[in-house]
């Protein structure tokens, strides 16, 4: 249908008011990543259900960028000729300032931890991220605990950093992966010889959190090659949830899941405030670990005292805030005292402690992955009341449900 050139004509002004909302955004991604797949996911659910976005088709994986032709001759002029309302993008610092210099609306995602200048940026809270992966395997009894990463890579530094700080909090000496040189490619002999050494050189049985989950795989298999068991003597997790990666590793890997798409999300929301002209007040985004995503790997429970292990698997499989210790109690051999001294000493929380700290994990997880209303959640955990559960949460978590959910949620 043509389209009157006089914005007289009521039609006209129709399709200049539909025009002016549109917004051209531009997406630079390594498309063969699941955490950039995920990434982009939270930005189209965000377009689809609030904005009319249209968005720059070249998105190319991530070989492409570093192929004999200059990303600026080719990526550039085309993004010229283009003219982009926003960009969203996952590249390094030289590309960074080279999309900043178009001066639209920016939002980056630094691939090394330095940040860019004059733009907004999102990327991963590394500290909560180590502290529920550190958490998690302390969670399941193990004393001896290990961090492998890939050295002088700064995330994975970072990471390796705050895990380690929790676990000396916890009176334990952590072990972390340092081979004797660090090479460009981390998929060499040389190194797989030297994680086969470091990990028979480790105590048993150790609970190892990998950096990611690619690195989580290349542990598997050096723990195979060593002769050793998973997870009877080494129990490994690793970091994103690739789905890919850990159902295809011997055995399954158990990973920490990634809000990135929720992240992508709130980062979608602000890039349309930024390209609607209001100002805006949060220029830093991050992405906060979700859960930890239970498959072989982690399958066990590091408790030696088969009555406390009896009683905490009790209270994993009976999750509710209405379980009593008096339950708990009653499906082991022992008196409450004794049952109570012994999980304390062994757990380092008392089984009222353990319930509650169990059942806010679960709260947390409906709060994300429903649209459950606090009553539903609180009938589902039979609990007494809403207001009994957001007290419970808020003495663990530091804020109420419902601000959990706005921070971490959709």
């Amino acid at each position: 249908m043509k389209v009157p050139k006089s914005l007289d004509n009521p039609l006209a002004k129709l399709y200049k008011t539909f025009m002016d909302r549109i917004r051209k955004v531009a997406l630079f991604f390594e498309t063969t990543a699941s955490n950039d797949r995920c990434i982009m996911q939270g930005i189209i659910k965000y377009a689809s259900r609030y904005s009319h976005w249209i968005f720059y088709s070249k998105i190319h994986p991530f070989y492409m960028l570093r192929g004999k032709n200059p990303w600026h001759e080719i990526i550039m002029h085309e993004l010229g000729k283009w003219q982009p309302d926003g960009i969203i993008a996952h590249v390094g610092p030289r590309k960074a300032e080279e999309l900043i210099a178009l001066k639209v609306p920016t939002i980056i995602l630094p691939i090394e931890t330095e940040k860019p200048q004059h733009c907004a940026t999102m990327e991963g809270a590394t500290e909560p991220i180590a502290l529920m992966g550190a958490n998690y395997l302390l969670n399941l009894g193990f004393k001896n605990l290990a961090f492998c990463g890939f050295p002088k890579i700064p995330w994975s530094n970072d990471l390796s950093k705050s895990f380690i700080a929790r676990i000396v909090k916890a009176g334990l000496k952590p072990h972390v992966y340092n081979p004797p040189k660090v090479f460009d490619k981390t998929f060499v002999k040389e190194d797989y010889k030297f994680l086969c050494d470091w990990l028979l050189s480790l105590p048993k049985p150790v609970g190892v959190m990998a950096c990611n989950d690619a690195r989580g795989q290349q542990v598997l298999g050096a723990i195979y090659a060593a002769g050793l068991k998973v997870p009877d003597e080494v129990a490994v997790l690793g970091v994103d949830n690739d789905n890919l990666i850990c159902d295809v590793s011997n055995p399954p890997l158990s990973s920490i899941r990634l809000g990135l798409d929720k992240a992508a999300y709130r980062a979608s929301k602000l890039l349309d405030s930024m390209m609607s002209g209001e100002k805006v007040k949060e220029q830093h985004l991050f992405w906060y670990p979700e859960q930890v995503i239970i498959r072989q790997s982690t399958n066990i429970l590091a408790i030696e005292d088969e009555e406390v292990a009896k009683a905490v698997r009790f209270i994993q499989k009976n999750v509710r805030l209405s379980l009593s210790v008096k339950e708990v109690v009653e499906n082991t051999t022992l008196s409450r005292r004794t049952l109570e001294q012994r999980f304390k000493i062994i757990v380092n929380r008392t089984i009222r402690e353990e319930i509650r700290r169990i059942c806010v994990e679960r709260i947390s997880q409906l709060l994300l992955e429903t649209n459950m209303t606090i009553y539903q959640i609180a009938t589902t955990l039979v609990c007494p009341n809403g207001e009994h559960l957001s007290r419970t949460f808020r003495r663990e978590k530091g804020m109420s449900p419902k601000e959990y959910r706005r921070k971490y949620g959709y």
